[in-house]
């Protein structure tokens, strides 16, 4: 396959508009990287400019070590997988999956070849005599990626190819691209909103904002050391809780209080918040990271009431209201509190993050 690097893109449109800033990808021969973001974020500008959709305003973009700024997107070797699927209504499932091949004047048996062995490869061996509008969302999203396939194309790149399906749909979905991967070694490209597509997908995932990048990193590295506020608040399901607290030195302690609580940090905390004292700063904590008390208490606990209660079956969002701000946790499905009840919350100080208020980096 290829390997894609992406130096120094950027992308301004008319008016001055910066969508892409600068940005620096190294995509390995093979790798399954996810760009991850909200909407506006620049991260399906920067695919389409991978594709050649799109015009680089500066910037280089090679592809398994070739320049490739000025080349057109057909000579580019990639392929591509929109969110609308984008088949050809008046052509059968094979004819879809065989029109690439036949412009480019492949043999008929190759082409035949390719597209009966991509069919087989992701179960559509059946619907290869019908029309798109007799099938299905989930269907034609298999069609879309099987007209990729038969391309063998050095790259693949997908546009939020499962933003158009139902949700247990997209569950599957993801599973087999996940192992169309595997299956295929090929280097794919992969944009996406949905920051649980990320993590359950990628080799690497790059985290968008604002057209900038704000960190590069594999799934389990994003969710435990994040760079900044905002990744930390957008990997992850319920997002990280965010309380602003004052850093109090207490003799040889050292605590962070929020005028509701106030929680000791531990000795490596300590070093880290030493030169924040007297200053504020973001506590993070993740709602799997803590645990529930039945019973309000004054000890170093974040107490509050009990505003909302979300019945998961394997687990239970508990969302609590305290005098100055609101907590979510995640608790054990057996342990469902009743809304308005005064409860206690006992982080696991060992897993808190803290951040700068100005800079929202984290304090490392």
């Amino acid at each position: 396959m290829a390997t894609v690097q992406l130096k120094n893109i950027t992308k301004v449109y008319d008016g001055g508009v910066k969508a892409v800033d600068s940005v620096n990808i190294d995509i390995e021969d093979r790798q399954f990287v996810v760009l991850v973001g909200p909407s506006g974020c620049g991260k399906s500008t920067t695919l389409r400019m991978v594709a050649g959709l799109e015009d680089i305003t500066s910037g280089e973009l090679y592809i398994d070590g070739k320049l490739v700024n000025d080349v057109p997107p057909k000579d580019r070797d990639i392929a591509m997988v929109f969110q609308n699927y984008a088949l050809y209504p008046h052509m059968t499932v094979y004819d879809n999956m065989a029109f690439g091949l036949k412009i480019r004047k492949f043999p008929k048996e190759e082409i035949d070849q390719r597209v009966r062995e991509a069919a087989k490869m992701l179960e559509i061996e059946e619907l290869l005599d019908r029309k798109p509008k007799a099938l299905s969302g989930g269907q034609r999203q298999r069609v879309a990626v099987g007209r990729a396939i038969v391309r063998q194309p050095k790259v693949f790149l997908f546009d939020e190819p499962l933003s158009n399906l139902d949700a247990k749909l997209r569950v599957q979905m993801r599973a087999e691209i996940s192992s169309l991967h595997n299956r295929l070694k090929a280097t794919m490209i992969y944009v996406t909103h949905d920051q649980v597509e990320a993590l359950t997908m990628a080799d690497v995932i790059v985290v968008m904002k604002f057209g900038v990048i704000m960190q590069i990193g594999g799934p389990l590295e994003l969710y435990n050391e994040p760079a900044n506020k905002f990744v930390a608040g957008f990997i992850g399901s319920p997002p990280m809780n965010f309380l602003e607290t004052v850093v109090e030195a207490d003799g040889s302690d050292i605590y962070v209080n929020e005028g509701t609580f106030r929680l000791k940090v531990n000795a490596a905390q300590k070093k880290l918040l030493t030169p924040y004292v007297g200053k504020s700063v973001t506590f993070g904590i993740r709602p799997e990271d803590v645990v529930f008390s039945n019973t309000a208490n004054d000890g170093e606990t974040i107490d509050g009431t009990v505003s909302v209660v979300e019945p998961l079956g394997s687990e239970t969002h508990v969302y609590i209201a305290t005098s100055k701000s609101q907590v979510i946790g995640k608790i054990d499905p057996t342990l469902v509190p009743t809304p308005d009840t005064k409860i206690s919350l006992i982080p696991d100080m060992a897993k808190a993050k803290f951040f700068d208020i100005d800079t929202e980096h984290v304090i490392k």
